[in-house]
């Protein structure tokens, strides 16, 4: 198969973005995701954090581990970037993951965050379907530790969340309303998608659609193509690479949602690290569809109420305020700068890569022109300087001929105008010659039946 053109396909809109639209908007994230961080300080100026902490040197390792996510996703990044040959970087996905969560803190989390990543990936230079390959291999990678960890975690546990959950027929009753809900949605869409396929297959709603339809559908066929063969190149040599990037992955998600557990051990309350790493997990997925930036209401609310059959209701509050510090704008604060930090590093790297070219240029020119002068040290270089002095002559003769075919396609071009004119003036006269002749015709026999009737 053919290499797509996705990639310049896909970055074409990044690219068309004005520079300066684009360095104000990536100026104001962190300055917005500080401001969030400003506020939630403020609004727990009201409560006794103090009298409540039994062990504050634990709020201190909740803060480092709030930050080990960060770095393994960027280390990911990094390790499946290297085996595929992106040249993407420790720096780079560090900058992928730190503006996604950036951008992620106001947007609604529920818009989900793989395009958003899927377009710094873009801004990366990184092609359209190695960042599909990148996106789906550490999307696969998530679930299995999830789902493996979840079932852990229930295991451990000795199933108390069941428990509890069967202890609260209301709630039970609210979550089979809601997953039914949800399905009736999702069998709606559905179908939804299948009928409108149906009737652009058929051609319904018109052969342009139709055609549309299927241009795309082949281009999404090469695109999956592509990304299937990179999966393939990864079971066959990268099973090493997939096997270091489970471990990060598996450290990355412990320590995320490990951080609820120490912080209500910090509050004196007992700890139980598997259930607690379920509820978060819990809270964390009530949270991703609350259609607030930064699921912002929903995951204090999950916490409130998954938390309380478990923690005393005198801390419960305090723990979870100092949770989402902790857990969320901690991290934001963090990566917001550090996002800001890697921009303006990569701006100014791109000034002095142009400074430097620049100063190359002229200096070469100046050497050019020395030689050209015939003055002895540039007659001693015009040996050196003779490939360059070749080339220049070789672009010259592209530019005199490439202007000629342009003069010649223009003057084509008026002499296909003038034949057209004509051709059409042509049309005219045989149109008015026609009307004549029948008019003609029309009167003559008018004038033979006037005959016979006299």
């Amino acid at each position: 198969m053919s290499d797509p053109e996705t990639s310049s396909a896909a970055l074409a809109p990044w690219q068309r973005l004005p520079r300066r639209t684009l360095t104000i908007a990536l100026s104001v994230l962190p300055l917005v995701a500080l401001a969030n961080v400003a506020v939630l300080v403020w609004s727990l100026g009201g409560i006794d954090l103090a009298g409540r902490l039994v062990a504050p040197g634990l709020l201190l390792v909740a803060a480092a581990i709030a930050f080990v996510p960060m770095l393994a996703n960027s280390l990911r990044f990094a390790l499946w970037g290297r085996f595929l040959g992106l040249g993407l970087g420790f720096r780079g996905g560090l900058k992928v993951v730190t503006g996604t969560m950036v951008t992620n803190s106001i947007t609604p989390s529920a818009a989900g965050g793989m395009p958003i990543k899927m377009l710094f990936l873009l801004g990366e230079g990184v092609p359209a379907r190695r960042a599909a390959t990148l996106i789906s291999l550490q999307t696969v990678e998530d679930t299995l530790v999830m789902t493996s960890l979840a079932a852990l975690c229930l295991t451990l546990s000795g199933f108390q969340l069941v428990d509890f959950v069967a202890r609260q027929p209301g709630l039970v009753n609210e979550i089979g309303t809601d997953l039914a809900i949800l399905a009736a949605v999702a069998g709606g869409v559905l179908v939804l998608l299948a009928g409108l396929a149906a009737a652009l297959a058929a051609g319904l709603l018109g052969e342009r659609p139709r055609a549309r339809a299927a241009a795309l559908v082949a281009r999404a066929r090469d695109f999956g193509g592509h990304v299937v063969s990179d999966w393939l190149g990864v079971l066959r040599r990268g099973k090493g690479m997939a096997l270091a990037n489970l471990v990060l992955a598996l450290a990355q998600w412990l320590a995320r949602f490990s951080m609820a557990g120490i912080v209500l051990a910090a509050f004196g309350q007992d700890w139980h690290p598997a259930l607690y790493w379920l509820l978060q997990y819990l809270v964390q997925s009530i949270s991703s569809v609350v259609p607030t930036p930064g699921g912002a209401g929903g995951a204090e609310a999950g916490f409130l109420l998954l938390f309380a059959p478990f923690v005393a209701a005198g801390v419960l509050v305090a723990a979870m305020s100092t949770w989402r510090l902790i857990f969320f704008y901690l991290p934001l604060a963090g990566a917001a700068l550090v996002f800001f930090l890697l921009q303006r590093g990569a701006l100014g790297r791109r000034e002095l890569g142009i400074l430097q070219a620049l100063r190359v240029v002229q200096s070469q020119q100046h050497q050019l022109r020395s030689a050209a002068l015939g003055d002895r040290d540039g007659r001693r270089e015009v040996g050196e300087f003779h490939p360059l002095l070749k080339m220049q002559r070789v672009e010259d003769r592209f530019e005199h001929r490439f202007c000629n075919h342009v003069a010649r396609a223009e003057g084509d071009a008026v002499r296909i105008s003038t034949l057209r004119r004509s051709v059409e003036g042509e049309e005219q006269a045989l149109a008015r010659r026609h009307r004549v002749g029948r008019h003609r015709g029309l009167l003559q026999h008018h004038l033979a039946d006037q005959d016979g009737v006299r």
